[in-house]
């Protein structure tokens, strides 16, 4: 067999540069050895290379690209003015991911904004983003223009004393993603436009831009050296490079001390300084000194403070090295040991010339951040580091792999921006706490992808460059999640069996599915190429793919058996393979050579014989498409630059006619006929998907995407149409994945909630609708509108046909319930009660997106059988053995009023079988008439929930969620307090059910839902507060509360004297709001014979300016056999002087009885006074000092105690 993978001579600089490297996934399993980064990029790169390469040059001429994008802007403007329609004017959707970012190398911070808080970010195939608020909790990013789609960013500038001038770079030389030419922006970022005496071929990889504060002149460093302008890009010279001071030509890096107006520059192994920037004047820092020798990458940054430094590393061998500090006036470099991370590794882990970066703090010139696979911080001036994050989020926080860009914010400290594979990050407390913020930065670059064969069903997965194999699961741009860590490759779903999918690492390594994509396990490994182009036969069920042991692997999926297959009369490097849908076990292959094979009888025998279709005498088959029902029509796309890209054969490859017509020199990646007219074509190029109205040989038309509705004009590797309603899935390099309903047949489709409530808009869409170009609404009640979007509000009560007509003959219609409002209590007691599902059906309704539906009546089927009162219960699937897979369905109650403060209650009783974990029923609310729906309460709450899905991404609620899951063989009730929605005029709820995709499990029955109200005093009251010494050396406190209002806790105080109390210990509040008796006990340490206690009850809520802090009865616990009788403790103060306090052995309600003499015997006071509690205060004035004794009695019987004092 031939297998010849040797690297272009193009390709030299770039494998010098990536040398080694480490597999990682954005989850937190366990690290594995992995192919080597360096590996998997120059594979990459290898394989890029090859099946784009013009074969007459041998290297991929990308400089073209410029000139098809001309020409492609040049057709848009053309079709802009006519009407095409049909397939040459469809619209493309775009689906995602909105939470996973991409390669970023490019960050900026606005200088038109004075807050700082607008930021660009440069996708190294996604183009351009911008957010306006990146300290929003959630940033969003938008593209800055569809132009820049298909370009990779590199670098960034502004102008400071003009910054409407913006200046960008293209090109990644670390990944070998060619750029084009420099780009400038003369309205802050609006538009740009190419400095046209940048497309010479200097500017194809530009690493760096800077724009000097004072002189205003414009530096670029690329792999040509470094050039300047000094008229804002309109001519450049070069000032540093080949020809200009130093042998080598590559710029890394550029760096800036304000101070002294010095220019930095890093190369392959060489520092330079300046302060002019002219060529000839650029001083040699590290010749002649012990800077080390031997790097192939070297980035630098400078401290801005004094003492100035200037930092750097550089890559060896793949190893990140230690930071090299140079002194400003020194010629001797400080160097420290290379960071070592947490697992004992190199801290670039052999892959430093593809990621690279240090940034030192402009406010802290000892605080250095250096990034590799992972993050690391000095303190020390680069001394010493410590790692902040790990690409596994264990045991560090977690920050994407492989680290590219650090930028600090040098006007607010704290504030750092970091650009790795994984998108953008932030953080603004100098690193310590570092998030993602991604949302709506779709750059993700997909190889492959697949479609769920079920009609209208949002269901996609699919392999993407360094962010692993993720499926995408709901309608609209959403956010995907990962089923398969590291590159993700070719996916695909078994079209008449999708419970079974298989998604693909590098090497042809195959992960299946047999749940439908809720979980993955192994599937087979094919020893094939670092990408493995492959085919899957549904109905055979067998897997078919490129492998470099032999022509191609064969893997049955029932048998798990699984060979090498060789062709015996024909050498084949596969670059495509195709499932021929006509023809039971026929294949065909496509070649590196520009043939196609066709094998019959694929799935028998291990060696086989191929039928050699020839098409092109060069190039790199990167499709075949079949058209259904007919074997000898076949669509055919080539890769490569400089051949032709298109052909079409009638005759089942005997011959061909190239159908390239008006395309532009560009790849094409992928072909599809139009299944309902195989006359016409679309295909997947570097510049989004073209189409043509119709396949004319050298004649054909082919048209451009259309601008506002097209696919952005970026690379697009695949397309995939399903049977049943002939959307087409479209997978992009750079900016996820798109759908579209070219090919589809006019079909109305309404989506929206199907109960609501009055005076309240509800929103009502068509965009699910295929095909659909005008929209007319019907609302029922003798209303109407337009548009594909609508918002109906209901006036009155009742059910209404909703109609919506598409394209002004094809129409849905769709039953519209608007629910009434309703008083509180709702229970047996109150009006018009509903809950018992008895009567007032106008008062529930249900709304079933799919699956089985929420019923009123009385089941047999076990598991949900019976009701808990009357003769009706609300059952999932009331008659069906089992609720169907995939199931979520509504249940709606009224709208209550909550507006009056009290204490709220609302329960139900429910028996269930459901599958555990993975499916289950929550309650949902809403405060603003069904706009927005919460969950309503959690597992944390007593008597609620049963179940919070922390680990199950495939369980049918998300992570986080809380549910009834499980089962609960009889009926039981169900309680939580939803006093919180108090002060609402509007509150709604509603139960939710939803099931995964598998299982046989019978459902549940809910009845006597009830909201009761208390009705009492908005009041905390404290009942049965006693204690006992549990022990000879504990004591034991209990109380009761009934009802709780607003209550948060109990602060339990001691005394040792009655009088003065000190707290011992503190007990949240069980209710807070509550109307059910709670119950609360406290032990402390008792070694003395009698002690006091008393509650402090706090209740507060300063939300509403609510607090009412109260004190129970003081209680007396004395020791068994000791104070048996009603006794004084003690008196005081002694001396005394206007007063006497009294305590006593207990708590005190009668009369006590004194008389106090002078030494001579003289009555000097005499009286009784009530004393309550264990404290009483005689007031005593006027006496003269001296010596007095006390005689005190309790009641009236009561035992005499004196007491000698002296009075001053």
């Amino acid at each position: 067999m031939i297998r010849s993978f040797t690297l272009l001579a193009g390709l030299a600089l770039i494998g010098s540069l990536l040398y080694g490297s480490f597999f990682y996934s954005n989850s937190a399993a366990p690290k594995r050895a992995k192919p080597a980064k360096q590996e998997r990029i120059l594979e990459a790169l290898e394989y890029e290379n090859r099946i784009t390469q013009d074969p007459a040059l041998g290297y991929p001429p990308v400089e073209r690209l410029m000139q098809a994008l001309k020409k492609t802007k040049a057709l848009q403007q053309y079709y802009a003015t006519r009407t095409p329609g049909g397939i040459l004017e469809s619209h493309w959707r775009e689906r995602g991911p909105n939470n996973i970012g991409g390669r970023t190398r490019v960050i900026h911070i606005d200088l038109n904004d004075p807050d700082r808080k607008t930021i660009w970010a440069g996708g190294v195939s996604g183009g351009l983003w911008k957010t306006d608020d990146v300290t929003a909790s959630r940033p969003v990013w938008n593209k800055a223009d569809d132009y820049l789609d298909n370009i990779s960013i590199g670098a960034m500038a502004q102008d400071p004393n003009e910054p409407d001038l913006l200046y960008m770079g293209t090109g990644e030389l670390y990944a070998g993603i060619a750029g084009f030419a420099l780009f400038k922006s003369e309205n802050g970022g609006k538009d740009w436009a190419i400095l046209p005496n940048t497309t010479n071929g200097n500017f194809l990889f530009t690493q760096e831009l800077f724009v000097h504060p004072q002189t205003r002149d414009v530096y670029a460093g690329t792999t040509k050296g470094l050039y300047r302008s000094s008229n804002q890009g309109l001519s450049w010279e070069k000032v540093l490079g080949a020809g200009a001071g130093t042998f080598q030509e590559t710029i890394h890096d550029i760096a800036f001390h304000k101070a002294s107006g010095t220019i930095y520059v890093s190369t392959t192994s060489v520092i330079y300084k300046s302060t002019s920037g002219d060529a000839g004047s650029w001083e040699n820092l590290t010749a002649g000194t012990n800077f080390s020798e031997g790097f192939t990458r070297v980035e630098i940054s400078v401290s801005q403070g004094s003492p100035q430094y200037l930092y750097a590393v550089g890559n060896s061998g793949g190893n990140g090295s230690g930071v090299h500090r140079l002194a400003e006036g020194s010629d001797f470099w400080e160097i420290s040991s290379a960071p070592i991370s947490n697992d004992g590794e190199n801290w670039t882990r052999g892959q430093g010339g593809y990621d690279l970066e240090i940034a030192v703090d402009p406010f802290n010139g000892q605080r250095v951040f250096i990034g590799g696979i992972d993050l690391y911080a000095s303190e020390s001036g680069g001394i010493s580091f410590n790692q902040i994050s790990d690409w596994t989020g264990n045991p560090l926080q977690f920050v994407h792999a492989d680290q590219h860009k650090i930028l600090f914010d040098e006007q607010q400290q704290g504030v750092v921006y970091f650009g790795n594979d994984g998108g953008f990050f932030r953080s603004f407390n100098g690193g310590s706490n570092i998030q993602a913020a991604n949302t709506e930065y779709n750059v993700t670059q997909f190889y492959a992808a697949d479609i769920h064969p079920e009609a209208l069903r949002d269901y996609f997965i699919g392999g993407t460059q360094d962010n692993g194999s993720l499926q995408l699961n709901q309608y609209g741009v959403v956010g995907a999640r990962t089923v398969l860590g590291g590159d993700g490759f070719y996916a695909h779903i078994d079209q008449d069996e999708p419970q079974y999918q298989l998604v693909s690492l590098y090497y042809g390594d195959y992960a299946m599915s047999v749940d439908g994509g809720a979980s993955f396990g192994v599937g087979v490994n094919t020893e094939g190429g670092f990408v493995n182009p492959s085919d899957y036969d549904d109905k055979a069920n067998i897997l078919y793919s490129q492998t470099n042991d032999g022509d191609f692997y064969r893997w049955d999926r029932e048998s798990t058996q699984g060979g090498i297959i060789n062709i015996e009369n024909a050498d084949i490097s596969v670059t495509h393979v195709r499932v021929c849908p006509n023809v039971p076990n026929r294949i065909y292959l496509g070649a590196g050579s520009g043939r196609i094979y066709r094998i019959d009888n694929a799935h028998q025998g291990s060696t086989v014989n191929a039928t050699s279709l020839g098409v092109n005498n060069a190039g790199s088959i990167s499709s075949i498409d079949i058209e259904l029902g007919n074997p000898d029509h076949l669509l055919v796309t080539l890769s490569n630059y400089g051949v032709t890209s298109v052909y079409e054969s009638i005759d089942g490859g005997q011959s061909w006619m190239a159908s390239e017509g008006n395309l532009p020199d560009m790849p094409v990646r992928w072909g599809l006929f139009n299944p309902n007219d195989a006359s016409q074509a679309i295909i997947a190029t570097e510049l989004g998907v073209w189409a043509t109205g119709q396949l004319n040989g050298a004649q054909t038309e082919w048209a451009p995407p259309t601008p506002g509705i097209g696919i952005p004009l970026t690379r697009t590797t695949m397309l995939q149409a399903r049977q049943s309603d002939k959307v087409v899935l479209a997978a992009t390099y750079g900016r996820g994945m798109w759908t579209s309903d070219l090919f589809s047949d006019p079909l109305p489709v309404i989506t929206g909630n199907r109960v609501h409530y009055t005076q309240s808009p509800l929103f009502l869409t068509a965009q699910r609708s295929l095909r659909a170009e005008s929209f007319e609404w019907d609302f029922g009640d003798g209303t109407a509108g337009s548009g594909e979007t609508v918002y109906k509000e209901y006036a009155q009560i009742g059910e209404y046909a909703l109609k919506m007509t598409i394209n002004g003959s094809l129409s849905e219609t769709a039953p519209i319930k608007i629910l009434p409002d309703h008083s509180l209590p709702y229970s047996s007691e109150g009006e018009a009660y509903s809950g018992g599902f008895e009567a007032f059906p106008e008062q529930f309704g249900v709304h079933t997106i799919k699956g089985s539906s929420w019923e009123r009546g009385n089941s047999s089927i076990s598991g949900k059988s019976g009701v808990n009162s009357g003769n009706n219960a609300f059952v999932i699937g009331l008659d069906e053995l089992y609720y169907q897979p995939n199931t979520e369905t509504y249940l709606y109650l009224p709208n209550f009023d909550f507006s009056v403060q009290g204490i709220y209650e609302l329960s139900f009783w429910a028996k269930f079988k459901l599958q555990g974990g993975f499916d289950g029923f929550q309650l949902q609310y809403s405060t603003d008439r069904g706009q927005t729906w919460k969950q309503l309460g959690t597992d944390k709450d007593g008597d609620w929930y049963n179940y919070t899905n922390e680990s199950e991404p495939a369980a049918a609620f998300p992570l986080g969620a809380s549910y009834f899951s499980g089962t609960k063989n009889s009926f039981d009730k169900f309680s939580l307090n939803v006093s919180g929605l108090a002060g609402n005029e509007d509150v709604a709820f509603r139960f939710v059910f939803r099931s995964e995709n598998t299982g046989n499990h019978n459902g549940l029955a809910i009845d006597d839902v009830k909201i009761t109200k208390y009705d009492g005093e908005l009041l905390t009251k404290l009942l049965n507060f006693g204690g006992e010494f549990s022990s000879a050396s504990q004591i034991r406190l209990a109380w009761e509360t009934q009802p709780e209002y607003k209550c948060q806790y109990f602060e339990v105080e001691q005394s040792l004297n009655g009088k003065t109390f000190e707290s011992v210990g503190r007990v949240n509040a069980k209710g807070y709001l509550a109307t059910d008796l709670k119950s609360y006990t406290f032990s402390t340490p008792g070694d003395r014979l009698l002690y006091f206690f008393r509650l402090r009850v706090v209740n507060e809520d300063p939300a509403e300016d609510y607090e009412e802090v109260f004190y129970s009865p003081t209680i007396a616990l004395r020791k068994e056999n000791f104070y048996s009788g009603r006794e004084v403790l003690r008196v005081f103060p002694n001396p005394f002087q206007d007063f006497i306090e009294v305590t006593f052995t207990d708590v005190m309600d009668d009369d006590v009885y004194y008389e106090l003499y002078d030494m001579s015997g003289r009555l000097a006071r005499k009286g009784k006074q009530l004393a309550t509690g264990p404290l009483m205060r005689l007031e005593i004035t006027g006496l003269p000092a001296g010596v007095y004794v006390l005689s005190l009695r309790i009641g009236e019987e009561g035992e005499e105690q004196t007491f000698q004092l002296l009075g001053l």
